[in-house]
């Protein structure tokens, strides 16, 4: 009875044997491979090497101590920028699995998600709750990698055939986090005393400054233009190429393609050319009047070699075109001619941005800005963008969408032959509200029962309850106006990119948009508008005509 025991666990040794030898073999199939089940002799069933799946794949995992349920994912096969009205991108809400000992994710929640389709490459980010763990990475559709996520550990780990070019992601934005961890902080106050007023602030301060400085930061209060520009010049004096991200790019230049790795150097002047200009934000009074300042900035720029760019990146864009603004405003030059100059892809998203982050500001001017720039233009998402905002401005304004609080949609009847303001607004909005106490109630009572204006407030949150409890407070609406609702990111608020708010749009009695604007505008200057709508609407016509 013993031999045969023993028998029998000689057996069960041999086999798990096998199953470790099979294993091993696995591991050492060539890369580029993925493994599926396959019948071979009675008995023999195992795991055998395939062809890859070329379908591109994340793979991310995220330690428990999360308890989350899904994780949120934003993809984007264009970015200029995260704000809604430029580029939105697209949200992705992907459920969670439970790890396993088998697959080494026991102790984590799984997500997987295909890379989107896109031209050539795209951008994603990664919420995990509020916290952001990725911003603004680059990928390919055919990427597949694994991510693990282990804040307990403070630590992001990486697998996958494409392993390489996330990793080289993480560690240049890791560079940028520890070069502002170890920097001063800036306050910029024309009241520098105020931040020390109590004895609290006093104590706190004076402690700071007798702190060892090979250690410790110490704030910087900065409270005019020179200061400023003291700043910056500190930050310019250096060459991009000193920075660590620069060093760790060099590192992974047998790794990656020269398409990855000019893609992430374009990350990385996008990076430093970004703070240099919020920097210089605070310097600009002082650079607008010295030229000398201007030219040094100048200099600064053009080290980076932007006239042979030829990726482009979200962070350089936004960059440049700020630089571009104040080259042309210190110059007295039009803002077009300066950016000309700049290469595609970068200029075209220099003008994008321009266009798609200012067009609710440039009222009757934005056809002439348009057509102006769409001979730069060679993409055609772009072009596409421009045309709409265009046909926005051409096109009778449709009312489709557009809720009652009795759940009927609006007749669009109400509204033709008149001249209508929209108020847009939504629940918690704190501008809102002061919007409301500042100029939208008197305008309702100006206008109340009149035949030829009529004031209307549009509220664009996701759930109508919201709408209902936050109008019924009578904080954010007047019961003089016609108050509507229209769904989050659906009708008017999607073809009009209304992603901001309080924002107003005025409607001429021909139904064309004469205004669509974010900028706070004075009580007197819209009765002005609503008085003389016709005069405004010509303005309009006149212009998309040129």
């Amino acid at each position: 009875m013993q031999k045969h025991i023993l028998t029998c666990l000689l057996i069960q040794l041999c086999l798990v044997g096998s199953t470790l030898k099979a294993q091993s073999k696995v591991a050492e199939s060539p890369p580029g491979t993925d493994l599926v089940y396959q019948s071979g002799f009675p008995g023999q069933e195992g795991l055998v090497p395939s062809a890859r799946l070329e379908e591109g794949t994340l793979y991310f995992e995220l330690s428990k101590s999360q308890d989350l349920d899904s994780l949120t994912l934003r993809f984007w096969d264009h970015l200029i920028s995260e704000r809604m009205n430029v580029t939105p991108g697209t949200k992705k809400m992907v459920p969670g699995a439970e790890g396993n000992m088998f697959e080494g994710s026991m102790k984590f929640q799984v997500f997987t998600s295909p890379f989107p389709e896109s031209d050539t490459h795209g951008y994603f980010s990664v919420n995990s709750g509020r916290d952001k763990l990725i911003r603004q990475w680059i990928y390919f559709p055919e990427d597949r990698v694994r991510i693990r996520a282990d804040l307990a550990a403070g630590l992001l780990l990486f697998g996958g055939p494409d392993a390489a070019f996330y990793r080289l992601q993480y560690e240049v934005d890791r560079a940028f986090k520890e070069d502002q961890f170890n920097a001063n902080p800036i306050l910029f106050s024309s009241n520098r005393e105020f931040y020390r007023s109590d004895s609290l602030s006093e104590t706190l301060w004076q402690q700071s400054r007798t702190r060892p400085e090979d250690l410790y930061v110490q704030m910087q209060l900065i409270s005019n233009a020179e200061e400023g520009w003291e700043e910056l010049e500190k930050y310019i004096s250096s060459n991009w190429l000193e920075h660590p991200a620069s060093g760790i790019l060099d590192r992974y230049s047998t790794l990656l393609s020269a398409e990855r790795l000019n893609l992430v150097e374009a990350a990385i002047k996008g990076q430093l050319l970004f703070t240099a200009i919020n920097k210089a934000d605070l310097a600009w009074p002082a650079i607008q009047q010295d030229p000398a300042k201007m030219a040094k900035l100048k200099e600064w720029v053009e080290g980076f070699y932007l006239q042979d760019q030829e990726y482009s990146h979200p962070l350089l864009a936004q960059a440049m075109f700020q630089f571009s603004l104040m080259e042309a405003q210190a110059t007295q030059t039009p803002i077009e001619q300066v950016y000309r100059e700049l290469p595609n892809p970068l200029r075209e998203e220099v003008i994008a941005f321009y266009v798609l982050d200012n067009f609710n500001r440039m009222e009757n001017r934005l056809p002439g800005i348009i057509s102006k720039n769409l001979p730069l233009l060679q993409s055609e998402w772009i072009k596409s963008r421009f045309e709409n905002l265009l046909a926005n401005v051409r096109d009778p304004f449709s009312a489709e969408g557009i809720f009652l609080p009795d759940g009927s949609q609006l007749d669009s009847a109400i509204i033709q032959g008149k001249t209508v303001l929209i108020h847009f607004w939504i629940s918690g909005c704190k501008f809102c509200l002061e919007e409301h106490q500042r100029v939208m109630a008197d305008l309702s009572e100006r206008y109340q029962g009149s035949e030829d204006v009529l004031i209307m407030t549009v509220n664009g949150d996701a759930n109508k309850e919201n709408w209902k409890r936050s109008l019924a407070t009578g904080k954010y609406t007047s019961e003089s106006s016609l108050n509507t609702w229209v769904p989050l990111n659906t009708g008017i608020l999607k073809s009009y990119s209304v992603y901001s708010y309080p924002q107003k749009m005025i409607i001429s009695q021909d139904g064309a948009i004469q205004l669509q604007s974010i900028v706070r505008m004075e009580l007197q200057d819209l009765i002005n508008r609503l008085d003389h709508a016709s005069e405004y609407t010509t303005d309009v016509l006149s212009s998309t005509n040129q």
